[in-house]
């Protein structure tokens, strides 16, 4: 009995760990000579950040953030579980075909015991606008399940009955605090001086947590964080704003994206992280304050949300940014051709109304046209979505 129970538990960590070690430019330090049986029997109380480090470290991974893009789930919407976390009422007035109707603190029993998430090749979770939906997948991929996605924009994107919340989402409306850099070295926040490596973690600096396995910290952990409520782990831009003008050292914002857009504007106060690069235990994780709001913003809510659940899995407090930066510098961004052209997200794919939750088989549409533009056409390799939508 006891072997099966070893065995269980084993499956799951690997489960963990499998979804990011494709596509890695190496392996993840330690995962050759990990031996997650060891870990179980001997009882030893590993801290989530160098579980995750150790086995697949996915924050900085090619995979990240998982995304998917509403053409591709329509090409596929037959084949994939997609869970729609949306209010009933919401449901109901459309919906993708085929898609479940579950709350998002239900969301883990309903992949543990209703519709498995290992018999299906992806699963597809849908908001209204992608932003809670990209915070729901961060949880159930470091909970374990290794094949969930965000749909890009929810059913903003998927059909323009819905994209309402999309258009009133950006906005430029407190230009007062942003900074605009000029020179680099006036807005690039130190790094680390030493080479960190197995001996430089910092694990004293990573938020208390209580001293469980591992696999039952996940699990009570994802649980937790799944059933509270949205200002816990993701503010507009109408709620942040006005409370970190008044409560300054509440907060302590990061960017997540790069050292280019970093440069040329950020909030007042954020500290540039890198994506997928400086939010690890070998980058500038244990940097980050433990008696403040993490506020994290990307470009567009979807990365920044991924990133807000992996660190709230790990005891900080953190929320996201709703639409990112495109919710108060859109009009700088879109000088720079880095905003998001709302008109070429926004779908026509078919919907079902109603309790009902399917209609039927889909057959899959061509992709929406696109204007042509007056630029030359520049081949380029084709990539994955997943990592590049901000």
């Amino acid at each position: 009995m006891k072997n099966i129970k070893y065995t269980i538990i084993l499956f799951l960590l690997i489960g963990m760990s499998s979804c990011s070690t494709t596509g890695l430019k190496k392996d993840p330090v330690g995962k050759k000579d990990a031996n997650f049986e060891n870990i179980i029997r001997e009882g030893k109380r590993e801290p989530l950040a160098k579980l995750y480090y150790e086995h697949g470290n996915f924050i900085n991974s090619r995979q990240f953030p998982p995304i998917i893009r509403a053409q591709d789930v329509l090409n596929k919407v037959n084949d994939y579980l997609i869970i729609d976390i949306r209010s009933k009422d919401a449901y109901e007035a459309g919906h993708i075909n085929g898609a479940y109707n579950v709350p998002k603190d239900k969301v883990l029993d309903f992949l543990k015991t209703k519709q498995k998430a290992a018999a299906y090749p992806k699963v597809i979770f849908v908001c209204y606008s992608g932003q809670m939906a990209s915070y729901v997948t961060g949880i159930t991929r470091y909970a374990g399940f290794d094949n969930t996605y965000v749909m890009l924009y929810g059913m903003a994107g998927w059909n323009s009955e819905f994209s309402d919340i999309l258009k009133k989402g950006y906005g430029t409306k407190y230009s007062d605090m942003i900074v605009k850099a000029t020179e680099k070295s006036e807005t690039l926040p130190a790094h680390h001086e030493e080479e960190v490596g197995h001996k430089g973690f910092h694990l004293e600096k990573l938020p208390k947590l209580p001293a469980k396995l591992p696999t039952l910290l996940m699990a009570e952990r994802a649980q937790t964080l799944l059933s509270q409520d949205r200002k816990s782990f993701l503010l507009k831009a109408d709620e942040f704003f006005p409370d970190y003008k008044a409560n300054p050292t509440k907060y302590q914002p990061i960017f997540y994206l790069n050292k280019i857009k970093y440069y040329v504007a950020h909030i007042k106060g954020a500290e540039l992280y890198e994506s997928r690069k400086d939010l690890s235990l070998d980058g500038k994780l244990t940097d980050l304050p433990t008696d403040k709001n993490i506020l994290v913003y990307c470009k567009t809510g979807h990365t920044g949300g991924n990133a807000t659940a992996y660190l709230n899995m790990l005891g900080y407090k953190s929320q996201n940014l709703m639409f990112g930066a495109n919710s108060f510098m859109f009009d700088l961004w879109k000088q720079k051709e880095w905003s998001t052209d709302v008109s070429n997200l926004i779908n026509d794919f078919p919907i079902v109304r109603g309790a009902k939750r399917t209609s039927g088989k889909v057959i899959a549409l061509a992709p929406k046209k696109v204007a042509k533009t007056s630029k030359p056409i520049v081949k380029r390799k084709k990539k994955e979505v997943s990592g590049g939508c901000g």
